[in-house]
């Protein structure tokens, strides 16, 4: 099993950087040089998915978290997050989450305004865990990322991956000083927590083939909101949800949606640590006029 996922990893970093495209059984198998009955098979036993309802599914929750972030019609969601039609993305949408689309916005928003009026940023009973910095707007270079994933509760992340993730580039004579990073590609809330996608990674001077649990991908570069977390890694939790409201009101721009992306500054990356200095990115773009 382990080597089935292994296998797919490649296709995986694919169909999150391509889910506006056409990621059809016949499209995915050419892309990963298999058969399509092959593919939906290895693909099920691996992912416990088949790749229609992965994909639908990483759609539909792109298009729930831009349904928060974004004031775009439901049309243009939909179309950007790679459905053909209007009615396809209501049905669609409304067998995942119970709701019509602009019924959920309305749900979620009114979610998110009851839960600021009740955890004010600023609550000064008790002295807080971690400090966040301003959020500024700053523009991060395109990157190559050696990774390992992991997929469940962010919580439950393993320290291990990024050991691994050192010998390889031990192994490998890779130049330090390393530069780690870690990718959280989905909404806790949105995704179900066994579903959730976070990938450990280290900056890599460029692109190279898979090597077992090792892979490749590349994360665009543009601008970012990037705030400053210091404190243990257990809080970054709740430094989210203290920056995403300064997110959906920073002027000039918009929320694009995820990944986030965490950039530690150590050079080891260590759970136990409780002074960890941390940036916290998430792409924005220049909100239209």
């Amino acid at each position: 099993m382990t080597r089935d996922w292994e296998t797919l990893l490649p296709l995986l970093v694919h169909i999150q950087a391509h889910l506006e495209e056409d990621l059809g059984l016949e499209a995915l198998s050419r892309k990963a040089g298999l058969s399509p009955f092959y593919l939906q098979r290895l693909f099920k036993a691996a992912i416990g998915e088949t790749p229609k309802a992965y994909t639908s599914r990483l759609r539909l929750e792109r298009g729930a978290f831009r349904l928060l972030v974004h004031d775009s019609n439901v049309l243009d969601i939909a179309l950007e997050c790679g459905f053909q039609s209007h009615e396809s993305f209501l049905r669609a949408f409304r067998r995942r989450f119970g709701r019509l689309p602009s019924d959920y916005r309305e749900w979620v928003r009114g979610q998110l305004t009851a839960r600021e009026e009740s955890s004010p940023e600023d609550c000064s009973e008790a002295a807080p865990a971690f400090e966040i910095s301003k959020t500024r707007v700053i523009p991060l270079r395109p990157a190559h990322l050696a990774f390992r994933r992991h997929v469940g509760p962010y919580e439950s992340v393993p320290e291990s991956l990024f050991e691994e993730l050192e010998e390889w580039a031990a192994r490998r004579g890779l130049p330090g000083p390393p530069v780690w990073m870690g990718i959280g590609h989905d909404a806790p809330g949105t995704t179900p927590a066994e579903q959730l996608r976070f990938d450990a990674a280290l900056v890599v001077p460029g692109p190279f083939a898979p090597e077992g649990r090792i892979a490749y991908q590349l994360l665009p570069g543009g601008p970012f909101a990037v705030t400053t977390h210091v404190g243990p890694y257990d809080t970054l939790p709740a430094a989210y949800a203290a920056i995403f409201p300064r997110l959906l009101a920073l002027p000039g721009y918009q929320l694009v949606g995820l990944p986030a992306v965490e950039i530690y500054h150590t050079t080891r990356v260590n759970v136990r640590y409780r002074l960890n200095h941390t940036d916290l990115c998430l792409p924005v773009s220049p909100r239209r006029a």
